[in-house]
């Protein structure tokens, strides 16, 4: 080989070698630094599984209170319901109760004047005479 391409070869090397330390420097600290932020995410993640597994514990208390609370208040809406339908039983028979009455008393009050005036036409009609 001659001279001239093994001093090429040897300053390739070289500039190569020097080129390369420093990446593989940068790399080792990248490599660092990375596992230092592994390990503290790990550390946060470990705590925000807690904190979620403690909001879904929160929650399913939550919606336990919820569906008691929900049960007791359809009981009290169904009970008003039935109460509502009794007080409008109680109303229309109370209202026909009174119409009836009403006609019945009329019609009375109709009879008795009937026979007022026939008695009384019956009166005038004798008195002439």
């Amino acid at each position: 080989m001659p001279l001239a391409l093994e001093i090429t070869l040897i300053l390739v090397l070289a500039a190569l070698a020097a080129g390369l330390v420093p990446l593989l420097i940068q790399l080792r600290r990248t490599a660092q630094g990375l596992d230092l932020f592994l390990l503290s995410t790990s550390k946060d993640l470990a705590q925000i599984a807690e904190d979620v597994h403690a909001s879904r514990l929160r929650m399913d208390l939550l919606a336990g209170t919820l569906t008691e609370s929900l049960g007791g208040f359809s009981a009290f809406a169904k009970s008003i319901g039935e109460v509502g339908a009794t007080v409008k039983e109680w109303h229309t028979h109370f209202r026909n109760t009174i119409d009836s009455a009403s006609r019945n008393i009329g019609g009375v009050i109709g009879g008795i004047s009937a026979v007022l005036a026939f008695l009384k036409g019956k009166s005038t009609a004798q008195e002439p005479e």
